[in-house]
């Protein structure tokens, strides 16, 4: 198992950073665009699409406090 890196806020910080650039990569997102790679355009604002998103937040948020309570400590893989 790789050494792991202690909880600090530049850690976390960066951990968050490192997720997202990957969850980009995978989706082909642009992270300065925002909601606007939404398709289809005419559905950025529909009920299922705004649920959607906020499920992907609360997902990311309780991925990160597992993070958290495991120790305060992230894999190497976390880091840029």
């Amino acid at each position: 198992m790789a050494e792991r890196i202690r909880f600090s806020k530049a850690a976390a910080l960066q951990a968050l950073d490192a997720k997202a650039m990957r969850i980009a990569k995978r989706e082909g997102f642009d992270r300065g665009k925002g909601a606007s790679q939404l398709n289809p355009k005419d559905r950025m604002f529909d009920e299922d699409v705004r649920k959607a998103v906020e499920y992907g937040r609360m997902s990311a948020l309780e991925e990160f406090a597992c993070s958290i309570e495991e120790g305060f400590q992230f894999e190497p893989k976390d880091q840029p």
